[in-house]
């Protein structure tokens, strides 16, 4: 198999995971998904009523828009892969702290909503797993074919960003 058809098969694994996490957070009903989103993992972190609404909506809104963006063809070596890699890092933190701060591995860690429950295990696990694949696809050295698009990739994350606000109005409490 040839790197180019590697590479897009690595891009398809991860942007269907991106794009499933982000939709998985708005089942059964956008803003009923997110209210349990923000209480059951953002309140506990510490987030306040008020920034909470905002920051649930702006990560699912990245996390849409870096699943489009792997798909899309725009440069993807210098921001959006490392940019992937980040958010999986953060998020792997962010349940090893959950996990041994509870002492176990109960519960949905959220990472796919209520659509599909995943342990902070499993979770971690497939971070990895995603983090590990993001890496193998920065060391294929495929070429991007095409110049900078950052009009195109700005547009795509913003667009994601204000659907999310858009599918989910933030209500006064």
């Amino acid at each position: 198999m040839n790197k180019n058809a590697l590479s897009w098969i690595i891009r398809i694994i991860i942007a269907s995971l991106f794009i499933l996490s982000a939709v998985a957070k708005l089942y059964p009903s956008p803003y009923f998904a997110i209210s349990t989103f923000e209480v059951k993992q953002l309140y506990p972190l510490g987030f306040s009523e008020n920034l909470a609404p905002y920051f649930s909506r702006f990560l699912i809104g990245i996390e849409l828009a870096l699943g489009l963006l792997l798909l899309l063809p725009v440069k993807i070596k210098k921001v959006i892969t490392p940019t992937s890699i980040l958010l999986l890092a953060v998020f792997t933190i962010h349940l090893l702290y959950e996990t041994f701060r509870t002492g176990g591995n109960s519960g949905n860690c959220g990472c796919f909503g209520s659509l599909l429950p995943m342990t902070p295990i499993e979770a971690i696990i497939k971070n990895i797993i995603a983090i590990g694949l993001l890496i193998w696809l920065l060391m294929l050295k495929v070429p991007d074919t095409i110049k900078s698009r950052l009009w195109f990739t700005s547009t795509i994350t913003l667009a994601s960003i204000l659907g999310l606000f858009m599918l989910a109005p933030i209500r006064p409490v």
